[in-house]
């Protein structure tokens, strides 16, 4: 009994492990619960400027400079290894700045992108006519996602499961032979003329 109890725990600490590992090296950060959310920013703008965040989204628009590179990103919540979900609704927009040049060919509009920096406060500035208050992240560290593949061929086909499964439950039954019936014309209808 103690042995499993020892086994046991072993099992959990490994998968505890490999949960908090999940995220891809770069963008990894010491304290992950210290981690500042992008709506905390938009709550009180200028409240935790200085802090560490993890933000990620769908690029919107790349702008260099002499100066660095500004990544407008269509905010999205992340899930557990750090990739943006985009969805029907976003919480909002935020702008990355970077230091340094950023291929706008790699780093194209609809990417995936997440970001870890700091937070910066926020910026005046506009979306077409709109007027509006863009957070600010100075980046530290950058993570473009690769594409993701068409749903259709996401899709998992379990026809040979079904084959497999028949077959391998039922092995004292000959397996069916099937003959291709011919194929019949139709006949003409005959009319009363």
């Amino acid at each position: 009994m103690k042995a499993w109890i020892k086994h046991s725990a072993i099992v959990v600490a490994a998968l505890s492990l490999a949960a908090c590992s999940a995220v891809p090296d770069r963008l990894q950060v010491a304290n992950e619960d210290a981690l500042v959310a992008y709506e905390t920013v938009l709550e009180t703008p200028n409240a935790n400027n200085g802090e560490t965040a993890r933000w990620g989204g769908v690029i919107a628009e790349v702008k260099n400079s002499d100066a660095g590179t500004v990544i407008e990103v269509v905010n999205f919540p992340l899930n557990s290894w750090g990739r943006p979900v985009p969805g029907e609704q976003s919480s909002g927009r935020f702008r990355a700045t970077l230091n340094g040049f950023v291929d706008p060919m790699v780093y194209t509009q609809g990417s995936e992108v997440t970001f870890t920096g700091t937070v910066a406060g926020v910026e005046k500035g506009t979306i077409g006519e709109y007027n509006y208050l863009f957070p600010l992240l100075n980046v530290s560290a950058k993570y473009l996602w690769p594409e993701r593949k068409e749903k259709a061929q996401m899709e998992v086909n379990y026809d040979a499961l079904w084959y497999r499964h028949y077959y391998y439950t039922r092995p004292f039954y000959p397996s069916p032979v099937y003959i291709p019936s011919p194929v019949m014309k139709e006949q003409p209808k005959q009319g009363n003329n």
